[in-house]
Formats: structure tokens, sequence, C-alpha cells
């Protein structure tokens, strides 16, 4: 293909690349909260689908039933990491363009 610039193309890759990082770092401070059992479990995950903190309201223990706690528990993580990983694709598709690239979004 005459006039390709085959250096051209992948230094636009490598800008994309470090653009994507970047922004990785910075997602990495943001955050995303989800909340189960009428909100008396509440659960807090960063832009990079790591849980910053999890909370538990006082009415949502029951010694008697600590099946239904971590049943609220299991669903307040599961909600903040798709929360979380739909915020960072959204996020990184602004970049990319919406291009899929692999290893990377």
């Amino acid at each position: 293909m005459p006039g390709v610039d085959l250096n051209y193309f992948i230094r636009q890759a490598n800008k994309l690349t470090e653009k994507i990082e970047e922004r990785k770092q910075q997602l990495a401070e943001e955050t995303v909260e989800a909340k189960a059992g009428e909100g008396r479990v509440t659960v807090v995950a960063n832009g990079i689908q790591e849980i910053r903190s999890i909370k538990i309201d006082k009415s949502a223990i029951d010694p008697n039933d600590t099946s239904m706690l971590e049943d609220l528990i299991t669903a307040a993580v599961n909600a903040a990491l798709t929360s979380s990983r739909q915020h960072m694709q959204r996020e990184l598709a602004k970049i990319s363009g919406g291009i899929k690239i692999p290893g990377v979004t």
C-alpha cells in the first residue's frame, strides 16, 4: 500500500494506549455506589473494580438469619462491580472512539 506510514499508525496506537492508561489511573480514584436490601447494605467500588467500602445498617443484622445478610452483601457487591465496569467501559470508549483494544478495555 503506497503512502502508508506504518510508523505513524504505531505512534498513534502508542498515544492512544498512553491516554487509556492515564484514564485508568484516574478511574482508580473515582467511585460508584450500589445498595441492596432497601439501602441496608451499601458498597462503594472504584472505577477499576476494587471494593473501597461496605456499610451495613444495623437493621440488616439478624444473628438468626445470617444468610439474608450474606445475600444482601453479595447483591450489593455485584451491583457495584457491574456499575464500576460499565463506568470504566464508557469512559475508555470516549478515548478510544469505541474501538475495543484487547487487554486494555
